[in-house]
């Protein structure tokens, strides 16, 4: 029984543990293998032995039941464990520390649980180590990379060294012994070498204070330093550079140790990752390859000795470039002497500057190492000042002959370039020039074969050239520049003495093709409008400038045959290639100026011969203006002599002529005025004819034809008059308002609505006819049915003709038969309505009493009413006034007088008498007589031919009209409404109308 209780318990306990491990081989048996498995925290296997245990020696219960008690016991402190990490897991996610170190305390209490506890604590404690290690080399890196940027490097390296922890434990467990006994080694010597940096770094800092301060001793001054001084100091700070180099050196070999260790185990174990301890500890050594900054232990020892590296090299560059630079300034100003001993100085900082690149370059780096310094530069400057210092003297003998030949220059003379001494033939003194030439370019070819010599042999001396091979060539340029300028002065004097001789005398031809051109081109007048063309004057002038330029262009090419000569190196220079180019320039343009002057004179010829077709055409259309005239072919005199004025204006367009002008208008002028005062004898005549059938169709009620007739007669009038008709003009009114009156009384055949309101009417018609004769029969409702019907259909049309003649008279008509009694009645009313509303409302009332008098014509007081209105609206000329007659009479007696004193300028005040007298008195025979003879007198207003200018202005106003430029057009109309000539132009007045209709 106890044994059966023994056996519960063991199968309680294992279902409260997930799938059990396998009992692995071991030599012990019994108890004592089950205490060594519970020691070793693999409750698993010690459940098992105990098991077998049991199965073999059931008599030794309560040994086994103490050690089962011991395992349960264990196994619920690591259950809560769990649960607490699980809590942990859920309510303190980012707390990586806290898991951990929870972790760690249950691995401390069992070490082989079931395996899937086991993948769930490996894979939690993986996850928050790669957090927990992450952040700590963030912070580690931060707080280093703080210190170098704050100057504390030994504060940085040992910051940095604390992150070795990161990942040591799993690396000693997961490591080869001898690979562990190796890194503990080394880490174990940097903790020494950080101590040594530590110690090192003042005493290399002062040390290269103190070679600082010597280097900068002149710097103010542009001087160089004390050169023994410099190389009493050097030698303490080389000893102190040589001891930090071999410190910085062997960390250096630590961090590629570990860098590269890392790399071969993970060429052969893939479960190496960048989460373990190698690659972490290569970076806090190293620093990151993605810093790009100094970063890790070795960055610190850098940082502080990289800085204190440059600077050193830079003050020795300075210290030679200081002494150089002295060298060059005594030499390029002239002192020899002082300026050979500072090139002795110069080589010694050479030297100097040559140990301390030696020095420097003990530093050993790999190509990624970050900071990495290529001295290259410097040491190849050290070597190449020293092979320079030797050229300058060599150089300075030349200096001296150049300075002597500088002294002999003579000063040269100064010829004004003016148009006549060029034209003369004028040399300047090249001769004496060329002389003194030809001996400076001897001497700068010696200089130029000694700068060749030396660069070739400093280029073999070190391999490449620096900025003291650039002073010694400048200088050497220097002096040959002087001497190339010396021999340049010459030359470019004289080109650009013959190019500005040339280009005034061209300048003066220039100006002339300027001017004959213009005359070609045209000549715009003071109005800023016209433009006139002089192409024969303008053919003269080419033909003199063609034979001038000829003789100029000779003069240019002797001058440019002259420059081509100097040697081709001075023809590049600026000032003798502009004025060769220049020279150049005045060939070309005289060579285009032929062709132009060619071209143009080709064009004046055109325009002459097209001016004399035009002039020629408009005699031939004056000719035939004065055949028409004499035939009284009126049209065709006034279009001949349009004709005339169009052709002599499109010659003066091509070839201005004040003596043709004036001619032209002059002769266009009297003839149109001929042609005008002849056929407005015609005219007045024909508009009597005219006025008088207008009157008689007016009488006779047709007012259609007498308007046509009147505005015939007003069209004719307009032919050679200006003004309009009065009496015309009167008698359009009076048919005009008869028309009016009568608009809308009948319906058009052409109106469109006509079929329709025929239909209406007609039906209208019918329904009145029937409706009456109902009447008649006694059948009262039927027919005002009927009459009803009919009055709508009235009423429909007279929504589009309200005054209709047919509609209103039926209307009345039916309303008699529907009423007799109460139409008398309304009759009376309409009528009265009519007397009392015929001035505020004429037409309708009008209307309204023709209908009414048309239904009864007979009805007392209607006829005198309706022609009480015609008269006040015009329509019938009222009966003759005694005192009007009497008025007329004067007027006509008046006017009489005027006309027998032959008093020509009061002709329009005795035309304005007797349109009064008219219209006082229209049948005032004696008036309208002596109107005609009067008018006849006058001759017209009507200007028959523009002037030239005034012809070209109204046709610019038509053209910029054409162009939608109204406000344009309208100026020039207003322009040519000025004068009173153009004024009376029918033309003119019509381009107003339509002007002013846009405006």
């Amino acid at each position: 029984m106890r044994i059966t209780c023994v056996r519960a318990v063991l199968i309680l306990v294992f279902l409260f543990v997930p799938t059990l491990a396998s009992a692995g081989g071991n030599p012990e048996v019994g108890l004592p293998k089950v205490d060594r498995l519970i020691k070793d925290r693999n409750y698993n296997e010690a459940l098992l032995a105990l098991a077998e245990y049991m199965d073999e020696h059931p008599e030794d219960f309560d040994g086994a039941q103490r050690r089962i008690r011991r395992i349960i016991e264990l196994r619920e402190s690591y259950n809560t464990k769990a649960e607490d990490l699980l809590k942990v897991l859920t309510e303190e996610p980012t707390n990586d520390k806290k898991k951990l170190d929870m972790i760690t305390a249950m691995e401390a209490l069992e070490k082989n649980p079931n395996p899937s506890t086991q993948n769930f604590i490996k894979d939690t404690k993986a996850a928050a180590q790669f957090t927990f290690y992450r952040a700590k080399f963030d912070e580690i890196m931060r707080d280093g990379n703080a210190y170098i940027d704050s100057s504390l490097y030994a504060n940085a390296a040992r910051t940095f060294a604390e992150g070795y922890i990161i990942y040591k434990q799993e690396f000693d467990e997961t490591s080869e012994p001898s690979l562990v006994a190796s890194v503990d080694s080394v880490l174990g010597e940097t903790g020494t070498l950080i101590a040594s940096f530590e110690a090192s770094v003042p005493k290399l800092s002062e040390a290269a204070r103190l070679f600082s301060g010597v280097l900068r001793e002149g710097s103010d001054s542009s001087l160089p330093p004390d050169i023994e001084r410099a190389e009493a100091v050097w030698n303490s700070l080389a000893v102190e550079l040589k001891r930090m180099s071999e410190i910085r050196n062997r960390i250096a070999e630590i961090g590629w140790y570990y860098e590269d260790v890392f790399a071969r185990m993970s060429e052969t174990d893939e479960i190496v990752t960048e989460n373990s301890f190698l690659p972490f500890a290569y970076r806090f050594t190293l620093g990151r390859k993605t810093g790009f900054r100094y970063e890790g232990i070795l960055g610190s020892i850098d940082a502080f000795i990289n800085p204190v590296l440059a600077e050193v090299d830079a003050l020795c560059a300075a210290a030679l470039d200081r002494s150089w630079q002295s060298a060059v300034r005594d030499l390029e100003s002239g002192a020899l002497s002082s300026g050979t001993a500072r090139i002795a100085e110069t080589a010694r900082f050479a030297a100097l500057g040559s140990a301390f690149v030696d020095t420097a370059s003990l530093s050993v780096y790999r190509d990624d190492t970050w900071g990495r310094t290529d001295r290259t530069g410097s040491s190849t400057l050290y070597v190449h000042a020293a092979a320079c210092s030797g050229i300058l003297n060599e150089l300075a003998e030349l200096a001296a002959r150049k300075n002597d030949l500088d002294s002999r220059v003579p000063l040269l003379p100064e010829d004004s370039p003016n148009s006549a001494a060029f034209r003369g033939g004028a040399v300047r003194f090249v001769t004496e020039r060329d002389a003194l030439s030809k001996e400076a370019a001897s001497l700068e070819q010696l200089m130029l074969q000694g700068r060749d010599d030396s660069r070739n042999a400093l280029s073999a001396a070190s391999g490449v050239t620096t900025g003291f091979t650039s002073d010694i060539e400048r200088w050497n340029d220097t002096l040959r520049s002087g001497l190339a300028d010396l021999q340049k002065t010459v030359y470019t004097e004289a080109v650009l003495w013959y190019a500005s001789a040339a280009g005034n005398a061209i300048g003066e031809r220039r100006v002339s093709w300027s001017d004959s051109l213009a005359l070609l081109e045209g000549v715009p007048q003071p109005d800023s409008v016209t433009v006139f063309y002089y192409p024969a004057e303008s053919l003269a002038a080419f033909t003199g400038l063609r034979s001038a330029a000829a003789k100029d262009k000779t003069s240019v090419q002797s001058a440019l045959s002259w420059a081509r000569e100097i040697p081709a190196r001075f023809r590049e220079s600026e000032g003798i290639r502009s004025g060769i180019t220049s020279l150049e320039s005045m060939i070309a343009y005289l060579d285009r100026l032929d062709s132009d002057i060619a071209s143009a004179s080709a064009r004046a010829n055109s325009r002459i011969l097209q001016a004399n077709l035009a002039k020629q055409e408009s005699e031939l259309r004056y000719s035939q203006a004065l055949a028409s005239l004499k035939r009284n072919d009126f049209q065709s005199a006034r279009d001949n002599l349009q004709r005339s004025r169009e052709k002599a204006n499109q010659s003066l367009s091509w070839q201005e002529s004040k003596t043709f002008r004036t001619e032209t208008d002059r002769k266009l002028e009297q003839l149109g005025t001929d042609i005008t005062r002849t056929e407005n004898e015609a005219v007045v005549r024909e508009v009597r004819i005219l006025i008088s059938s207008g009157k008689n169709f007016y009488y006779q009620g047709n007012f259609d034809q007498a308007e046509q007739v009147l505005n015939q007669a007003k069209a004719r009038w307009s032919v050679t008059n200006i003004e309009p008709n009065v009496e015309v003009t009167n008698w359009l009114a009076i048919v005009n308002t008869a028309l009016s009156m009568k608009t809308g009384r009948t319906i058009p055949v052409s109106a469109p609505l006509y079929p329709q309101m025929s239909q209406l009417l007609s039906s209208a018609n019918q329904l009145y006819t029937e409706g009456k004769e109902l009447i008649e029969k006694g059948k009262r409702t039927q027919a005002i049915e009927l009459l009803t019907q009919a009055k709508e259909k009235l009423q429909q049309l007279k929504l589009v003709y309200p005054l209709n003649e047919d509609a209103g008279q039926l209307t009345l008509k039916i309303d008699q038969v529907i009423d007799p009694a109460a139409f008398k009645v309304s009759f009376r009313q309409k009528v009265e309505t009519a007397r009392a509303t015929y001035r505020s409302e004429p037409q309708k009332a009008y209307s309204e009493l023709l209908d009414l008098y048309k239904l009864d014509p007979a009805y007392p007081g209607i006829k005198r009413l309706v022609d009480e209105i015609e008269v006040y609206l015009g329509i019938q000329i009222p009966p003759p006034d005694p005192k009007a007659l009497a008025r007329s009479s004067e007027l006509t007696r008046s006017a009489q007088k005027i006309y027998d004193a032959n008093t020509r300028s009061m002709f329009q005040i005795a035309l304005d008498q007797l349109d009064e007298a008219i219209k006082l008195n229209p049948d005032n025979q004696n008036a309208i007589a002596l109107k005609d003879r009067v008018q006849t007198a006058i001759g017209g207003q009507s200007v028959a031919v523009l002037s030239g200018n005034d012809e070209a202005k109204y046709q610019q106003a038509v053209l910029e009209l054409q162009k939608g430029n109204k406000i344009t057009a309208s100026a020039l109309v207003e322009q040519l409404l000025q004068n009173p000539k153009s004024r009376n132009s029918a033309k003119i007045q019509d381009l107003k109308k339509r002007i002013d209709s846009q405006l």
